[in-house]
Order: structure tokens, then C-alpha cells, then sequence
């Protein structure tokens, strides 16, 4: 292995290997750690990718089977002790190939895939390799101190792609320490039949479904939500919850997912399943207060270790945004390449161009509309709950004294009376125009 590189890279995930493809592609010398066997070996994501960047660069990763099927079906739900409230939608309308650029995944496949395109391009990918820290020489980060023979790696830029609990940004005192608002994912992969999970799930060929379950019966009422998404033959069933809610609550993960998995609702559709795979992951949901400095002499911050994503339980969008701020990285190091000078100054069109993009607009915005869910903890906790049980009652049908039936007058009211003693009529609607606020801001 050289001493010296054009671009160290830390981590090898999506947007590690979107950096390193395009660097690589450029011409320069670049090579990628991975602390894992293999990429992808110690990721987990909950299993939707967007593609919109992957294909633009790789307009032919279906035929790699790198993806599992494409989404066709979203359905969000809501979860008392027993029952569900959801709103669905199928859109079977959106054309091959990409199929509206939403597909599930598994990591451990996808970003095999992605480093052997970065490899193929020139890129070094080192595994099973830890890095420890950054190497500073007067005030600016020059490569990186790995465990592996020889210890130190020489760069003119190191790329910190290391995850939301980012060591590479921390040791180049980019960032402090994690916030509790940071999210716990965990998932459990459990397989089943293609046929079956086609039937089950109304899907054909290589049609998909991802399912959310926000707060209510799927996380104990607290802020958070579980998921289930449909591979080709498995299912990856699980939750994700900010570190401090999960404190509040003084549980166990593995006690959440069990009973999630156990909810009468969610039990019926993975019947018949065997675990296969269980793993947990640290999401980067933070304030901007809290983010990470992207860049610094001779080094930057990308994808989940400069805390880009959006965990709103709308989109959970975070695999494509990092793929985005690679490329976005690796393009600005191009220039900077060119001119021969590494500094901050020199790499801050990154930060620039990130914030022009749909990265950083969307954290932006969905950011807030995170922090509004955070200050009113009733749309996980007491809503889910209340509302399930308004549609019960207006959906029930009831035998009255006479031997006929409970004219739907009646049960409006009892919905209405029931709005009043369990959520009020004016705190409801003062926090539905909360709510409205915060998403138009």
C-alpha cells in the first residue's frame, strides 16, 4: 500500500464509494477503509433507497440485482394496543425502469456493489482495516492513523465517511459529543417466500411495499415509529427511536422490537417468517446547532457523519443524500486538485454546492418539522391512541334496545363526545395549526 494518497477515504458506505468512483474516475490516487469484512458488513439502513444520483452515474444497476424490488405501495399507520389507522397509497402507474427511483435494498449487498464500481474505476478499498484518528501537521489534517502495518496513511484530503457517530470528525475536532435527539435504529431481517410475500403483501413480479407505524402502539406511545419493507424473499421489520425517548422509556431495545413483531396487527403479516438477521444503528438526527463542521484544512465531512439526513417517518431519507454529498465532495477535491491547494477555504464550494441541493434543503426543512414533533409529544403519544379509537366508533355497528340498529347520528356524537373528554376540541385544532405552521415555514 503507497504512503501517500491524493484522497484518504473513512467508511465505505454509499456515499464513501459515490466520492471514491468519481475521484478515482478523475484520475486521482485514492483509497477507502473499511473497518468491516466487506462494505456493508457493519451498515444497516431500514431498507428504502432512492436513486435518482445512483442512476445517474450507473444507469444500469438493475441488471447488478444490487436492489430488491420497487416500491410501489407506501402505507402510513397509526397503532393502538389493537387496532390501525392508516392512510395508503399504490402508485402502479410509474414507468421502468427506475419505477419513480424508490426500491428496497439491503446493505450488505448494495454497498458491495457500489465499492466494487469504485474499485473498478481505481479506487483502493483496504477492509477489516480500523482508522483511528486523523494525522495534524500545523493546524491541518495531512492523513489518517490506521492499525494496520506501517500506521500512517499520508493525504492531501481525508474524506470522513464514517457514520453518525463519526470518531475521523471528532478527532479532527470537527464536532463534539452526539445528541440525545440521535435515533436508535434496530431491524430484523426475517425471510419468507417470494410467492408468499407476493400474496400477502397484493404485489407482483418485483413490486414492493414499505409500511410505517408512527408512535401509538408501535414504539409505547413515544416519539418514533416502527417499519416493515418488503424484500425479494424476506422482510425487514423494525423501529427507530431518538436516543432520549428511549431513555424516557427505561426499555430494552430487543423488549420494543418483540413487541412490536407481537402486535396483533403486525404478527399477521410475519407469519410464517424466520429470523435471519438482526442489527442496530446509530441515524444522525441533530439540530444544526449540533452538526458537525463540514469541512477543515484538508479534510471533510459527508452523508450520515455530517449528520445529512431526513428522519421524518414521511420520506426516512438518508442513503441518497450521502451518495449526493460524496459526489458533491469528490467534485469540489477535483478542483481543489487542480489548483493545489487544500485548505478550508479551497474546499468550501462543498459546503456551498450541499446547500444549494436537495441535501440540505430537505434536512432543513424536515429538521423542523422534527423539532415540532419533539415540543408536542401528543402526535406520538396520546393522537395515535385517540384517533384509532374515534374510527372504531364511527365504524361500529351497534344493535339498539329495539332490535335494530344505532342510527350513524348516534355514533357521531359518541365520536365527538369523545374528541372532548380525550384530546379537546381547541388544544387539537391549536396543535393541528402548530403543526401546519412548522411544515410551511
Amino acid at each position: 500500500m503507497a504512503e501517500r494518497f491524493d484522497v484518504a477515504i473513512v467508511g465505505a458506505g454509499p456515499g464513501a464509494s459515490m466520492a471514491a468512483y468519481v475521484l478515482a474516475k478523475a484520475g486521482l490516487d485514492v483509497v477507502v477503509f473499511e473497518r468491516g469484512d466487506y462494505p456493508g458488513s457493519k451498515a444497516m439502513f431500514g431498507g428504502v433507497l432512492y436513486t435518482t444520483v445512483l442512476s445517474r452515474f450507473f444507469p444500469d444497476f438493475l441488471e447488478s440485482g444490487c436492489v430488491e424490488r420497487h416500491v410501489v405501495e407506501k402505507r402510513f399507520s397509526m397503532l393502538s394496543a389493537s387496532d390501525e389507522l392508516s392512510l395508503g397509497f399504490k402508485f402502479l402507474s410509474f414507468e421502468p425502469p427506475y419505477y419513480n427511483h424508490s426500491f428496497t435494498a439491503l446493505r450488505a449487498i448494495f454497498d458491495r456493489y457500489l465499492a466494487t464500481k469504485a474499485e473498478e474505476a481505481g479506487a483502493a478499498i483496504i477492509t477489516q482495516t480500523v482508522v483511528d484518528e486523523v494525522i495534524m501537521r500545523d493546524g491541518r489534517v495531512t492523513g489518517v492513523r490506521v492499525r494496520r502495518e506501517g500506521g500512517e496513511v499520508n493525504a492531501n484530503v481525508v474524506i470522513a465517511a464514517d457514520g453518525a457517530n463519526s470518531l475521523i470528525a471528532q478527532s479532527a475536532g470537527m464536532r463534539g459529543e452526539l445528541p440525545l435527539s440521535v435515533i436508535l435504529g434496530v431491524k430484523e431481517v426475517v425471510s419468507l417466500p417470494r410467492p408468499v410475500i407476493e400474496d400477502r403483501f397484493s404485489l407482483e413480479g418485483d413490486e414492493g411495499a414499505a409500511y410505517e407505524y408512527l408512535g401509538g402502539g408501535a414504539v409505547r406511545g413515544t416519539m418514533g415509529a416502527g417499519f416493515i419493507y418488503t424484500n425479494r424473499d424476506s422482510i425487514s421489520v423494525g423501529f427507530g427511536i431518538p436516543l432520549g425517548a428511549l431513555q424516557r422509556l427505561g426499555v430494552h431495545p430487543d423488549v420494543l422490537l418483540n413487541e412490536f413483531k407481537t402486535h396483533p396487527v403486525i404478527r399477521r403479516l410475519l407469519r410464517g417468517t424466520t429470523p435471519v438477521e438482526y442489527c442496530a444503528h446509530l441515524i444522525p438526527e441533530m439540530t444544526p446547532q449540533n452538526l458537525p463542521r463540514f469541512v477543515g484544512d484538508g479534510i471533510m465531512v459527508i452523508g450520515g457523519a455530517a449528520g445529512m439526513v431526513n428522519a421524518n417517518p414521511l420520506f426516512h431519507e438518508g442513503t441518497n443524500m450521502a451518495m449526493a454529498s460524496g459526489v458533491l465532495a469528490a467534485e469540489t477535491v477535483i478542483q481543489a486538485h487542480k489548483a493545489g491547494d487544500f485548505s478550508a477555504k479551497a474546499l468550501s464550494p462543498y459546503v456551498t454546492r450541499l446547500k444549494q441541493s436537495f441535501v440540505w434543503q430537505d434536512y432543513e426543512r424536515y429538521q423542523r418539522l422534527t423539532r415540532f414533533a419533539d415540543t408536542h409529544p401528543q402526535f406520538f403519544g396520546k393522537y395515535p391512541y385517540a384517533m384509532t379509537e374515534m374510527a372504531k366508533k364511527l365504524f361500529s355497528v351497534l344493535p339498539d334496545g329495539n332490535g335494530l340498529q344505532v342510527p350513524k347520528r348516534k355514533l357521531e356524537m359518541a365520536v365527538a363526545d369523545y374528541m372532548l373528554a380525550e384530546m379537546g376540541l381547541l388544544s387539537f385544532g391549536m396543535d393541528l395549526l402548530d403543526a401546519a405552521k412548522a411544515a410551511m415555514l
